[in-house]
């Protein structure tokens, strides 16, 4: 059976179809699962918390970047179970998600958990109703795993680019990201970022208004604490 492929958005949770007649709300707790070789299972909370029954489907994928548009790829490397249940008005259920795998690890693993609503058709509701996703990370990191982060501007055709490469064995977490030139904030219009082990991000500058900066600087909150980088310049 051949392997499938699914890109999604990664943060928190989004509609899958518009509408307004929808009134189940699905809930999921925690929002990420931190999972390690000596701690290979967690317990997922889901909650209708809407008037409204769900039926609900729980996927594992591989992640392996960390943009919005990654693909992820089916995996058993970690299960979720049950894989479907259902949920009336007002309840909730644990969803145990565990790794197979027992060896131990040299870089972070990654991996999703897609908990979706399998829309049904009620005549009593009326409209169209919403389907709902929630991705969710899961990280299962070595001991003493952590992100190095290396910083520069780069400039190609497109223009000038921040950069971000981790180079270190476990993922960066990048919640807030400003360039500042000599005190000077350069806001830079992003959410946040997952950057895994191993991987890149970048960030245009095209519409930041560097001409006459001197002594760029990155300032980031992020899972390492708040970062203050000065950036080297590379490229023509």
């Amino acid at each position: 059976m051949p392997r499938r492929r699914l890109a999604a958005p990664l943060f928190g949770c989004f509609l899958l179809s518009a509408t307004l007649a929808s009134a189940a709300t699905l809930g999921v707790a925690p929002t990420r699962i931190e999972l390690a070789p000596g701690r290979p299972a967690a317990a997922l909370t889901v909650t209708n918390s809407g008037d409204t029954p769900l039926l609900l489907q729980v996927e594992t994928f591989l992640w392996r970047a960390g943009s919005a548009s990654s693909e992820l790829e089916p995996t058993r490397a970690i299960v979720a179970v049950p894989p479907m249940l259902e949920l009336g008005p007002g309840e909730r259920q644990i969803v145990r998600v565990a790794r197979r795998a027992t060896g131990t690890l040299e870089v972070e693993e990654t991996y999703r958990v897609l908990v979706t609503e399998v829309p049904r058709d009620d005549p009593t509701l009326g409209g169209v109703r919403l389907a709902l996703r929630m991705s969710l990370p899961v990280f299962v990191t070595p001991p003493g795993a952590r992100a190095e982060p290396r910083w520069s501007i780069e400039r190609d055709a497109r223009g000038p680019s921040l950069v971000v490469r981790n180079l270190g064995r476990a993922h960066l977490h990048v919640r807030r990201l400003e360039l500042v030139d000599q005190g000077r904030p350069i806001p830079i219009g992003d959410g946040p970022v997952y950057v895994l082990a191993g991987r890149e991000h970048r960030w245009p500058l095209a519409g930041a208004r560097l001409e006459g900066a001197r002594a760029l600087s990155v300032r980031a909150d992020t899972n390492l604490g708040e970062l203050d980088v000065p950036l080297a310049a590379r490229g023509g």
